[in-house]
Protein backbone atom coordinates (compact mmCIF):
# COMPACT_ATOMS: atom_id res chain seq x y z
CA UNK A 1 0.00 0.00 0.00
CA UNK A 2 1.33 3.52 -1.06
CA UNK A 3 0.64 6.49 0.60
CA UNK A 4 -1.16 9.44 -1.36
CA UNK A 5 1.15 12.15 -2.22
CA UNK A 6 -1.31 15.14 -1.16
CA UNK A 7 2.25 17.44 -2.07
CA UNK A 8 2.30 16.16 -5.38
CA UNK A 9 -1.49 17.24 -5.68
CA UNK A 10 -1.95 20.35 -3.76
CA UNK A 11 0.95 22.61 -5.60
CA UNK A 12 -0.61 22.23 -9.02
CA UNK A 13 -3.97 22.97 -7.90
CA UNK A 14 -2.49 25.78 -5.75
CA UNK A 15 -0.77 26.88 -8.63
CA UNK A 16 -4.56 27.34 -10.36
CA UNK A 17 -5.88 29.07 -7.43
CA UNK A 18 -3.61 31.52 -7.36
CA UNK A 19 -4.12 32.38 -10.97
CA UNK A 20 -7.90 31.88 -10.81
CA UNK A 21 -7.98 34.72 -7.77
CA UNK A 22 -5.33 36.63 -9.59
CA UNK A 23 -7.51 40.05 -8.75
CA UNK A 24 -6.84 39.30 -4.77
CA UNK A 25 -3.11 38.49 -5.30
CA UNK A 26 -0.59 41.51 -4.76
CA UNK A 27 2.72 42.21 -4.80
CA UNK A 28 4.14 42.19 -1.84
CA UNK A 29 7.70 42.58 -0.29
CA UNK A 30 7.88 39.89 3.14
CA UNK A 31 10.20 42.18 5.51
CA UNK A 32 11.88 39.69 8.23
CA UNK A 33 12.12 41.64 11.90
CA UNK A 34 14.27 39.75 14.64
CA UNK A 35 14.79 41.47 18.21
CA UNK A 36 17.84 41.56 20.36
CA UNK A 37 17.06 38.99 23.18
CA UNK A 38 20.20 40.84 25.45
CA UNK A 39 18.82 44.58 24.62
CA UNK A 40 15.05 43.84 23.88
CA UNK A 41 15.23 46.58 20.92
CA UNK A 42 13.29 44.97 18.00
CA UNK A 43 15.69 45.74 14.52
CA UNK A 44 15.15 44.90 11.03
CA UNK A 45 17.12 42.10 9.82
CA UNK A 46 18.45 42.25 5.86
CA UNK A 47 16.27 39.57 5.25
CA UNK A 48 13.22 40.20 2.91
CA UNK A 49 11.51 38.50 0.43
CA UNK A 50 9.05 39.28 -2.72
CA UNK A 51 5.97 37.33 -2.59
CA UNK A 52 2.64 37.19 -4.23
CA UNK A 53 0.50 36.65 -1.13
CA UNK A 54 -3.64 36.12 -1.81
CA UNK A 55 -5.15 38.24 0.18
CA UNK A 56 -9.19 37.11 1.96
CA UNK A 57 -11.04 38.07 4.88
CA UNK A 58 -11.88 35.87 7.56
CA UNK A 59 -15.40 34.38 8.03
CA UNK A 60 -17.73 35.43 10.37
CA UNK A 61 -17.43 32.36 12.24
CA UNK A 62 -13.69 32.75 12.39
CA UNK A 63 -14.11 36.19 13.84
CA UNK A 64 -13.87 35.63 17.69
CA UNK A 65 -12.73 38.59 19.00
CA UNK A 66 -10.02 37.43 20.77
CA UNK A 67 -7.16 35.84 18.96
CA UNK A 68 -8.81 37.16 15.70
CA UNK A 69 -10.17 40.75 15.13
CA UNK A 70 -12.90 42.35 12.92
CA UNK A 71 -10.54 43.28 9.82
CA UNK A 72 -8.07 40.86 10.33
CA UNK A 73 -6.75 39.10 6.80
CA UNK A 74 -5.41 35.90 5.88
CA UNK A 75 -2.73 35.97 3.08
CA UNK A 76 -1.55 33.02 1.76
CA UNK A 77 1.77 32.40 0.23
CA UNK A 78 3.44 30.23 -1.15
CA UNK A 79 6.81 28.31 0.88
CA UNK A 80 8.84 28.66 -2.54
CA UNK A 81 8.39 32.53 -1.79
CA UNK A 82 9.83 32.30 1.51
CA UNK A 83 12.67 29.90 1.26
CA UNK A 84 15.26 32.45 2.45
CA UNK A 85 13.19 33.54 5.23
CA UNK A 86 13.78 31.85 8.52
CA UNK A 87 10.52 31.36 11.05
CA UNK A 88 8.34 34.08 9.88
CA UNK A 89 5.89 34.69 12.29
CA UNK A 90 4.57 37.50 14.72
CA UNK A 91 6.40 40.92 14.71
CA UNK A 92 7.24 40.36 10.22
CA UNK A 93 5.55 42.35 8.14
CA UNK A 94 4.14 42.71 4.28
CA UNK A 95 4.29 45.57 2.51
CA UNK A 96 2.22 46.02 -1.30
CA UNK A 97 4.03 47.33 -3.54
CA UNK A 98 1.68 49.07 -5.27
CA UNK A 99 -0.53 50.18 -2.30
CA UNK A 100 1.53 51.09 0.47
CA UNK A 101 -0.53 48.96 2.31
CA UNK A 102 1.41 47.05 5.33
CA UNK A 103 0.24 43.96 7.16
CA UNK A 104 1.27 43.48 10.51
CA UNK A 105 1.95 39.40 10.82
CA UNK A 106 0.06 38.14 14.26
CA UNK A 107 0.28 34.41 13.36
CA UNK A 108 2.35 32.14 11.17
CA UNK A 109 1.25 28.77 10.33
CA UNK A 110 2.94 26.25 7.31
CA UNK A 111 0.36 23.51 5.87
CA UNK A 112 1.68 20.39 6.75
CA UNK A 113 2.80 19.20 3.38
CA UNK A 114 5.24 22.45 3.28
CA UNK A 115 3.85 23.81 -0.02
CA UNK A 116 2.23 27.89 1.67
CA UNK A 117 2.31 29.69 4.49
CA UNK A 118 -0.81 31.26 5.77
CA UNK A 119 -0.54 34.46 8.25
CA UNK A 120 -2.93 36.09 10.00
CA UNK A 121 -2.14 39.50 9.70
CA UNK A 122 -3.57 43.43 9.90
CA UNK A 123 -3.95 46.16 8.78
CA UNK A 124 -1.11 48.75 10.14
CA UNK A 125 -0.82 52.55 9.88
CA UNK A 126 2.90 52.47 10.82
CA UNK A 127 5.23 53.88 8.21
CA UNK A 128 8.28 52.28 5.91
CA UNK A 129 10.66 55.21 5.24
CA UNK A 130 12.79 52.44 3.76
CA UNK A 131 15.80 53.10 5.44
CA UNK A 132 17.48 53.90 8.37
CA UNK A 133 19.13 57.34 7.43
CA UNK A 134 17.90 59.67 10.89
CA UNK A 135 15.84 63.03 9.92
CA UNK A 136 18.06 66.12 10.29
CA UNK A 137 16.34 69.49 8.59
CA UNK A 138 14.35 70.10 11.84
CA UNK A 139 14.39 68.09 14.84
CA UNK A 140 15.94 68.27 18.50
CA UNK A 141 16.39 65.56 19.99
CA UNK A 142 18.29 65.74 23.28
CA UNK A 143 21.59 66.26 22.30
CA UNK A 144 21.95 69.66 24.27
CA UNK A 145 22.27 72.53 21.36
CA UNK A 146 20.39 75.39 20.91
CA UNK A 147 16.40 75.13 19.73
CA UNK A 148 16.33 76.39 16.20
CA UNK A 149 13.48 78.18 14.58
CA UNK A 150 12.51 74.74 13.65
CA UNK A 151 12.49 73.38 16.76
CA UNK A 152 11.03 76.05 19.50
CA UNK A 153 7.36 74.43 20.08
CA UNK A 154 7.20 76.80 23.10
CA UNK A 155 6.41 80.15 21.25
Amino acid sequence: MTAIGIKEILSPNLDKAFVLAGEIVRDCIFYKTESNAGTGLLVMSALSASVKPLVTLYGHRDIDGLSILFGDEKLIVRSAQLSTITNPGAGDYMLDVLTGVRWEVVTAHQDPTGTFWVFQCRRTPNEDWGDLTPFSQSEDWGDLTAATLFDDWQS
